[in-house]
């Protein structure tokens, strides 16, 4: 019995571990997050939902989770705000009405602001085009 539970939790964290590897790191926004700091480093993306219910967010995420690996290899970090109150800091800056993606370039410019959820292969070919 011992040696099962060895095996289960050798399973468990080889399997969390490759799991890390390859998928998105995707940070729910608080009220005070900010991107300034990201600067020259990421790319982030704000994805923007009045609900954590928000069928566009849901498919969002799922298109993004269907190919990490894309946005990974590109520095991009997701942001997504679902809670309109509070309004994050965020939220604030960039006045969301309703389901709202944005990708801000390195520089920290916005390079594509869309009001309907993208794939993982359009937001990189975005990227690779202004570069």
């Amino acid at each position: 019995m011992l040696q099962f539970v060895r095996f289960v939790c050798i399973l468990f964290f080889a399997s969390s571990a490759y799991a890390t590897d390859n998928s998105l790191n995707i940070t729910y926004v608080e009220p005070e997050t900010e991107i300034q700091n990201l600067i020259w480093e990421k790319r982030p993306v704000l994805v923007f939902s009045n609900s954590h219910l928000d069928p566009n967010l849901n498919q969002q995420i799922k298109m993004f989770d269907s190919d990490p690996k894309a946005l990974l290899s590109r520095d991009v970090q997701v942001f997504v705000d679902d809670t309109p109150e509070p309004k994050s800091n965020l939220r604030k800056r960039f006045r969301p009405k309703g389901f709202l993606i944005i990708l801000i370039g390195k520089d920290g410019q916005i390079k594509l602001r869309k009001n309907t959820p993208w794939s993982a292969r359009e937001i990189s070919r975005v990227i690779d085009k202004g570069s």
